[in-house]
């Protein structure tokens, strides 16, 4: 179970949990589809949060069509997410992807 990291404060008491504490953690997906405007990708954190943390996610190319898309994470909750991606420009139509590299962060509120 995670134990969100704690800022050190006087009298406060050394413990195993807040030593291990993980507060923030980040990742890389690799995206790949076939001739879609949007998809969705449900994400398990590799520990869960207390709460659901604040997100953000990005595309790691610029390359190709890459350039036409935005990503973007929903339905947060402290065990996972939903990479969302999807094309900016309706009249593009759809594309594909292969191997496209997407990172993600996500943090305890504060």
């Amino acid at each position: 179970m995670a134990v969100p990291a704690t800022l050190w404060r006087p009298g406060m008491t050394i413990t195993d949990a807040r030593l291990n504490a993980r507060d923030y953690q980040a990742g890389q997906l690799v995206v790949s589809f076939t001739n879609l405007a949007s998809y969705t990708l449900p994400v398990t954190f590799p520990e869960p949060f207390p709460v659901a943390p604040i997100m953000n996610c990005e595309i790691a190319a610029g390359a190709g069509s890459t350039g036409r898309f935005e990503a973007r994470p929903i339905n947060v909750t402290p065990t996972g997410w939903t990479l969302f991606v999807l094309i900016t420009d309706a009249a593009e139509g759809p594309d594909t992807w292969v191997g496209v590299p997407v990172h993600w962060t996500a943090r305890m509120p504060t």
